[in-house]
């Protein structure tokens, strides 16, 4: 029995995780790419200084 549980709730947990996955990776890609974008803008302008 306990088996059984374990086993449901690692499925449960893994298409928990799909859906999570499918609903926000575009929002959060998106967000992770404005970041990286705003970070090399600031490590290009301090480059630049440096020359």
């Amino acid at each position: 029995m306990k088996e059984v549980l374990k086993g449901a709730m690692l499925i449960g947990i893994g298409i928990g995780a799909t859906v999570a996955y499918q609903k926000y990776s575009k929002p959060v890609m998106q967000e992770m790419e404005k970041f990286a974008n705003k970070t090399m803008k600031k490590v290009n302008k301090e480059l630049e200084e440096m020359m």
